[in-house]
């Protein structure tokens, strides 16, 4: 260790002073927003601004803009970054978003019904969570505290959800998952699996070999950051931890096949799987043995705990968005975000030395402003569209393409498009019928081999692994705003999972259908249960949605002004209003206002391409760096990948990362993590 240490020194890393912007706790700004409706002088909070840049005065007659850090994207991952790098570091920041609204794939957005004049408040993404009202926190948790906003969210905790199976048919059955120890041991699961005690036995021998997994929940999110120095935080401050991480190898990395179908264990119980495979399937929209072994071990334990519980933020997750935004934005750096500004590229220096080598100093936007980032850029945009903000300087693109791939990487041009779903071959477009998943990985798709001209294997790209990142599926989104006259909410839960073909599936409609078939799992967000201030007063909002189950080939080249659009909108969310009136049954005479999002939508608001989920599993890159300094990656495509914990693990990481080890080791001195 002193060995290491000496050698940082000798690198150059120590600066002759403390940064003096690293603060023990970030001083509080706090304001009290009131959740739904404007404050007393009339402004929205950030989350639900519309108005752009004309009320933040994005628009400028400047054609440069100077800044510390540029951020491309304000997504979670890079809201967090921003947050860290503003308030622990001092950094002037500036996050460039090409939406009109912050939060990226957990945005919240205003709508209003023309008729009555009422506004409601519509979440995007994700409504469930585990790991923010108690400890341990997840990494979100953590970075609200250390920027001093933690106070700007309050959790709702709740225990459990519904779930729902083969909804409106003699099939159907309904029963709940309560949080805490043996609720689902002694419940569900020997009520349902038909191995009954031998099922138990297996979930908990399970439990009990992947618990070595949860060591690295010791190690907190601000200890982590991207390339040849991470190590150094965690050889340091967390040298236990890191060694039981080592003697993991690379069970903490890899997927929960080992654990699901040997070497380490084999699950036998049908019902077991099937339900191990819905768990997996809402973490990241991939079936259990294609799902990061580390996030289903936390699922496992936390799920079962004395404390556990389920948490929701009151006003809905615009207010995490919100907090977040003040993290960036407080103090005196002047740091902003900047919305409806679209990033055109990454600009690169002129290139030195003998290899050319260039490092990132800004960004281009659409509208012709370039953006000089002194101390670099973090690019929280989905890894496949990093090509398109880096092609226009050649030396870059040779630098991610490991010099001699150059002209492969550019022939391939990313249309090599793999996803994590297979076509029917009638061309069928009902559910259940028109796709299938990829339970396993394409032997084909091993990035080691991914060259189909090579017939050797090879460490590919950077630039290669993006591009030929598998896609998981994309999304259909139903959001209601309903009459609530009668509705007794207290004998809802806030919360369900409807299974429209069963837990199962129906195999005899796909032979491969399951808990992870096409729009099977439907997601039934009901949170007026447990905070009414989200919707006006006899109103309540709900939010039904297929996360990863949509195929988004259905979909492609189609008009969305179209009458063919219009027709599949209308027949796809069949399935999502079934759901919804097993909950409710009179819904369709209670709405007062209905949203449907399609993969199509997906892509044009939040620049997701094909709408996807993400990147599968197998795919997540193993941190946020790249070979051209001052240029780090993150969001949902660095591990630990899917999930608002995963990418706010991410801008951790990148934000870290924009520092040099002395600086990042002084901050985690004063923060105490």
């Amino acid at each position: 260790l002193v060995l290491i240490f000496f050698v940082v020194i000798a690198q150059g890393f120590l600066p002759t002073q403390t940064h003096s912007s690293c603060v023990a706790k970030a001083t509080r700004q706090r304001q009290v927003l009131r959740p739904l409706y404007a404050d007393k002088n009339g402004k929205l909070p950030f989350f639900l601004s519309t108005d752009g840049d004309e009320e933040r005065s994005d628009k400028s007659d400047e054609e440069v803009e100077e800044v510390d850090i540029a951020i491309v994207g304000a997504g979670l991952g890079g809201l967090c970054a921003g947050a860290i790098l503003n308030t622990l570091y001092g950094k002037k920041v500036g996050i460039y978003e090409s939406h009109y609204l912050a939060g990226g794939c957990a945005h919240a957005f205003p709508r209003k019904v023309a008729k009555t004049g009422q506004e409601f408040i519509m979440d995007s993404g994700p409504t469930i969570m585990l790991g923010c009202s108690q400890p341990p926190w997840n990494a979100l948790q953590q970075i609200l505290q250390v920027v001093g906003r933690d106070d700007d969210v309050n959790w709702i905790p709740y225990d459990g959800w519904g779930m729902i199976e083969h909804p409106g048919t003699p099939q159907e059955l309904r029963w709940k998952v309560k949080l805490g120890p043996n609720h689902f041991q002694n419940g569900p699961l020997q009520s349902f699996a038909p191995s009954g005690s031998k099922a138990l036995k297996e979930y908990q021998e399970l439990q009990d070999l992947t618990q070595p997994l949860l060591a690295g929940v010791e190690i907190p999110a601000m200890a982590m950051r991207s390339g040849p120095s991470a190590l150094i935080p965690l050889l340091f401050r967390h040298f236990s931890t890191l060694k039981q991480l080592i003697q993991q190898g690379d069970a903490t990395t890899g997927t929960f096949a080992r654990f699901m179908d040997g070497p380490v264990y084999t699950v036998t119980d049908p019902w077991l799987r099937n339900w191990l495979d819905a768990l997996a399937f809402s973490l990241s929209g991939l079936p259990a043995s294609r799902t990061a072994a580390a996030a289903m071990a936390f699922t496992l334990a936390d799920m079962h705990k004395p404390t556990a519980a389920l948490d929701y933020p009151a006003g809905g997750m615009g207010t995490i968005v919100d907090a977040l935004v003040k993290g960036v934005e407080q103090g005196t750096q002047q740091s902003k975000i900047h919305l409806k500004q679209t990033v055109q590229q990454i600009d690169f220096s002129a290139p030195t030395g003998a290899n050319g080598l260039v490092q990132a100093t800004g960004i281009s936007l659409k509208n012709g402003k370039k953006i000089v980032a002194k101390d670099g850029v973090i690019c929280n945009a989905p890894v496949w569209s990093l090509r398109n903000l880096v092609e226009h300087d050649e030396n870059a693109m040779r630098l991610l393409a490991n010099d001699d791939q150059l002209k492969y990487t550019i022939a391939n041009n990313g249309s090599n498009r793999r996803t994590s779903w297979t076509l029917s071959e009638d061309g069928s477009k009902k559910p259940a019928q028109s796709a299938t998943i990829k339970t396993t990985r394409p032997v084909e798709w091993d990035m080691e081999t991914s060259n189909s001209d090579s017939s050797t294997q090879r460490e590919p790209s950077l630039l290669e692994r993006c591009d030929l990142s598998e896609q998981t599926g994309s999304f259909l989104h139903l959001h209601l705003a309903l009459n609530a006259t009668g509705l007794d909410l207290s004998k809802l839960e806030a919360h369900y999972t409807v299974m429209d073909r069963g837990l199962g599936g129906n195999t005899s409609v796909n032979k491969d259908d399951g808990p992870c078939g096409e729009l099977n799992m439907i997601a039934v967000s009901n949170p007026c249960v447990i905070d009414p201030t989200l919707a006006p007063e006899g109103t309540i909002v709900v939010h039904a949605y297929g996360a990863g189950n949509e195929p988004y080939d259905i979909w492609q080249g189609l008009d969305r002004q179209s009458p063919e659009y219009l027709q599949l909108k209308e027949e796809r969310a069949t399935v999502l209003w079934r759901a919804v009136k097993a909950v409710i049954p009179d819904v369709k005479d209670r709405v007062l206002m209905d949203l449907t999002g399609s993969p199509l939508t997906h892509e044009r608001f939040l620049r997701r391409p094909q709408g996807t989920y993400g990147s599968a599993t197998e795919d997540y890159l193993k941190d946020g760096a790249t070979p051209i300094p001052k240029l780090v990656l993150a969001g949902d495509g660095i591990f630990p990948g899917i999930g608002v914990p995963a990418v706010a693990l991410s801008g951790a990481s990148a934000a870290n990362s924009m520092v040099n080890p002395w600086q990042h080791w002084q901050c985690l001195e004063r923060i105490k993590a």
